[in-house]
């Protein structure tokens, strides 16, 4: 037994000895390596550095932050004359930005206000259309888009909680369905980039995601100081990606029940987009993208019926882009050029621009 116990504590320490050795070749190694390791660092060990170095490669700290993207809108073409034609106020993520930056290759003279967030999740998008209100005007055109890879993400307050590789900080309500009321708002406790140091919002946006959102998973945030470890950052990329997957698992198969009913959700927020925009004499132009990873939520048996039904413009990407297509997608999951251009000159048939 005595001798069994020696192995098993000369075992723990090669492995400590080991782990120790990489560490320090770490601090030397080629950037791709070391930063294969710090994919697995903990979710506030990442915003510490970020926070420690502002130019730090990759760094996603000030990035998609509402209140700093509603204040630049409310600048942009402040000056121009309404009738020098609509604005194109575009509600999304990088998909509706590569749609509209097409859109102009082949109108050139359309003015773009683009609103959008690394992966931006819907809750996301419909946060700052609803919020950049005031800022659209009379003859503007609304695209609001939908990407199917982040519908679980419904119930999430921020890219921090499940991308777990590149968590980026910034924050956005959730939306739940409140009976005839429509959606019920609950705003996180950190809204702004300047609240990140803020320990008392800090610590209550913590104890918010602990509570309230149904991403939130201990492993990709508990004890960051072992993020010192390599082998505990490969263990802690495998178990948190692990678990992050597992519950966004749970909410896709759940779309009209569950902690978040996502095909009520989107649908409740649709005909929101379409109303407002309708109220506000603007154009809605609803775009449902259906992104390479097929273990996306559909959009097309969701949407389209409702959409159709009741006469809200819509644009959908897989009438072009097959998600089983790997031909019709860029390595990084975005959709070709060619994609693109053929999407931008259906955008612009639907709209009938003047």
């Amino acid at each position: 037994m005595l001798r069994q116990i020696k192995v098993v504590l000369a075992t723990l320490f090669a492995l400590v000895v080991l782990d120790v050795m990489v560490a320090l070749v770490l601090t030397r190694a080629p950037a791709g390596l070391s930063a294969f390791f710090d994919y697995g660092r903990s979710v506030p060990g990442k915003i510490a550095q970020w926070q420690e170095r502002q130019d730090r490669p990759g760094n996603l700290l000030n990035v998609a932050w509402q209140p700093e993207m509603l204040a630049e809108s409310a600048t942009h073409f402040a000056g121009e004359d309404p009738a020098s034609g609509p604005i194109v106020r575009h509600y999304g993520m990088s998909f509706t930005q590569q749609l509209l930056q097409a859109t102009q290759r082949a109108r050139p003279d359309l003015m773009v206000d683009g609103h959008a967030g690394p992966g931006a999740s819907p809750n996301f998008v419909y946060s700052v259309f609803l919020d950049d209100r005031t800022n659209r005007r009379t003859g503007d055109v609304v695209v609001f888009g939908i990407l199917s890879s982040s519908v679980p993400a419904l119930g999430s307050f921020s890219n921090r909680v499940w991308v777990f590789e590149q968590p980026a900080p910034f924050t956005y309500p959730i939306f739940r369905p409140d009976g005839l009321k429509g959606l019920k708002r609950t705003d996180p406790a950190i809204t702004a980039h300047a609240d990140m140091t803020d320990p008392v919002k800090i610590a209550a946006f913590d104890a918010q995601m602990r509570a309230e959102d149904a991403l939130w998973t201990p492993q990709a945030f508990a004890l960051p100081a072992l993020d010192a470890s390599p082998f505990v950052r490969l263990l802690r990329r495998a178990t948190a990606t692990g678990a992050i997957e597992s519950r966004e698992a749970n909410v896709t198969t759940h779309p009209e029940d569950g902690t978040m009913p996502w095909a009520e959700v989107l649908r409740l927020m649709v005909r929101d987009v379409a109303r407002i925009s309708r109220e506000d004499n603007q154009v809605p132009l609803i775009v449902l993208i259906q992104a390479r990873d097929t273990a996306s939520p559909q959009l097309r048996p969701v949407l389209v019926p409702m959409l159709e039904a009741e006469g809200i413009p819509y644009l959908a990407t897989d009438e072009v882009a097959n998600p089983r297509d790997t031909t019709a997608f860029l390595s990084d999951g975005h959709l070709t050029t060619a994609v693109n251009d053929v999407l931008a000159q259906r955008l612009l048939g639907i709209l009938k621009l003047p």
